[in-house]
């Protein structure tokens, strides 16, 4: 008995090692993903923010670096409806998050952005240190081609099926696009082409934090060629 009340007692002396072991590298763990999220005090941190947190469908992270939120908009008597952005739109509206309709859509926006990479380069800052210009390159696969290539295969299946009139073949491919199904996935998968655009970005400082100003030349870098406002809004 006492053997076995020693073992025991050895039992728990490691299992206390192993909560204690566990504890001081979360806490580590913490300690470093404070650091990581500490506000942006350059342009160049404030831009390698922004490009992280798209590929990582942060959006919270990207709303707080950029100047993505456009207002509120209202209904007929004044009352609010909805929030406005430039880009996302879909994925920061509260009353979609969740269902199988935002989980297609997140999805999609994750294969867009699976394989972004970037290059900071030349920062010149401007109005006595307020602004910044920042010169980037982005690396994405090219969407475009994938849809380009999805939309062709649609055409033929619509043509060679059930003959449809232009009209239904329009209606039937752009809800298919919306939807972002299966095989729109399976085709950026396919894609090999890469697709590189050298953009002059704008950063400004708000509240003493840089922030990065959203254009349609730079969303469509970082969404490989596509118009987002197609897919996203």
């Amino acid at each position: 008995m006492k053997r076995s009340d020693g073992r025991t007692q050895n039992k728990k002396g490691k299992v206390v090692s192993i909560v204690l072991g566990v504890t001081i590298l979360l806490t580590a763990c913490a300690g470093r993903t404070k650091d990581t999220d500490a506000r942006a005090d350059t342009p160049r941190e404030a831009a390698e923010k922004v490009l992280q947190s798209v590929k990582e469908l942060d959006f919270e992270t990207f709303n707080a670096y950029t100047d993505n939120d456009e207002g509120t908009s209202r209904n007929f008597i004044g009352i609010p409806v909805e929030k406005e952005y430039k880009v996302f739109q879909e994925f920061l509206q509260p009353h979609i998050f969740g269902g199988r309709y935002y989980k297609k859509k997140y999805r999609f926006a994750g294969k867009v952005v699976e394989e972004l990479d970037w290059e900071i380069g030349s920062i010149q800052e401007e109005s006595g240190g307020r602004k910044a210009r920042i010169e980037m390159t982005l690396t994405n696969r090219d969407i475009e081609e994938a849809m380009e290539r999805y939309t062709l295969w649609m055409v033929e299946d619509a043509v060679n099926g059930a003959g449809m009139g232009v009209g239904s073949v329009i209606r039937n491919i752009s809800w298919k696009v919306n939807r972002c199904d299966d095989d729109l996935i399976r085709f950026i998968d396919e894609t090999e082409n890469m697709w590189t655009d050298q953009v002059t970005v704008m950063a400004f400082k708000e509240d003493g934090v840089w922030k990065i100003g959203l254009t349609d030349e730079f969303i469509n870098a970082f969404m490989g060629n596509i118009e987002s406002e197609e897919i996203f809004e």
